[in-house]
């Protein structure tokens, strides 16, 4: 468990500083989102390629073994990614964005209706926590517009699946070590993604961007190595809540920027709003507790 947390946390930070890389490549580039999104994946899909041969067991070689979660894996996820940018254009990405952390109750939800798995009264608080941290989050920054919150609704309910996917492609690899397995995973979803988005690399096609997006690729690749990692140790129910501390660091995070004068930083936010920010953030961290505590 112990190794599955250290992953979680590692995939938190990394995602935090994935979203500073990708707001100042947004500050120097004025691309659209899906360019974005394109030219992150085609590294991340050159970055899969090249783990691949250090990841490599004979199973790769057999995809009627692990076809179907692969495939669907990627198309709830970029049925979820479509929703995300939606629901942005209705609204402001930092409102939108904490509000995914109720894709922890649809992971439970699902866990319990369709996998029927069962959760302590511990477990279950502490994934209410998290949903009303990110809902508290989410508020700080003003309220969202109700066809705006259908479509982060739809988001959740995408990446939600797509994690539950993820964790039974990673079981296909039975036959080596979790972390081993949820290498080869992390390899073979990244590399699809990527030559999807080869489909969009003739309307880019341009060098500098792509070198310039390398840095908060590399992170993203990182943080969903480490994502990968924590749900093939701890599941995805508990790997989505200790996911969720990104919020506070985050936060911290984007404080240190703005205190060093980074030009790219977020305006230093007023106190209230701050109180009310590292209150909610602080809150998802009391769910990992009462989570783990149910756990053991």
């Amino acid at each position: 468990m112990t190794t599955g947390i250290i992953l979680g946390l590692m995939a938190a930070l990394l995602q935090s500083i994935t979203y500073v890389f990708n707001a100042t490549f947004s500050a120097r580039y004025p691309v659209s989102a899906v360019t974005q999104f394109v030219l992150t994946h085609l590294i991340v899909g050159g970055l899969s390629l090249l783990v691949l041969p250090w990841v490599w067991v004979p199973q790769i070689l057999q995809p009627q073994l692990y076809i179907l979660p692969l495939l669907a894996a990627m198309l709830t996820f970029l049925a979820g990614q479509i929703a995300l940018y939606r629901a942005i254009q209705l609204s402001v990405a930092s409102r939108v964005s904490p509000l995914l952390g109720i894709k922890v109750l649809v992971l439970a939800l699902v866990g319990v209706l369709w996998l029927h798995e069962q959760y302590q009264v511990e477990q279950w608080l502490g994934v209410l926590l998290c949903v009303a941290g990110a809902i508290w989050l989410s508020l700080s920054g003003g309220t969202v517009d109700r066809s705006a919150l259908l479509w982060v609704v739809i988001t959740c309910v995408g990446y939600g699946l797509s994690d539950l996917f993820i964790l039974e492609l990673i079981q296909r690899f039975d036959t080596v070590s979790p972390l081993h397995a949820a290498g080869v995973s992390v390899s073979l979803c990244y590399l699809m993604v990527g030559l999807i988005c080869l489909v969009w690399w003739p309307r880019i096609r341009n060098r500098e961007l792509l070198l310039a997006c390398f840095p908060g690729a590399l992170s993203w690749f990182l943080a969903v190595a480490c994502l990968f990692g924590c749900f093939a140790f701890i599941g995805v129910v508990f790997g989505g809540i200790v996911q969720s501390s990104r919020g506070v660091i985050s936060i911290i995070l984007g404080l240190a920027l703005a205190w060093w004068g980074f030009r790219f930083a977020e305006p230093m936010p007023m106190r209230r709003v701050f109180v009310q920010r590292f209150s909610a953030a602080s809150l998802m961290l009391v769910a990992i507790t009462m989570f783990t505590l149910g756990a053991t």
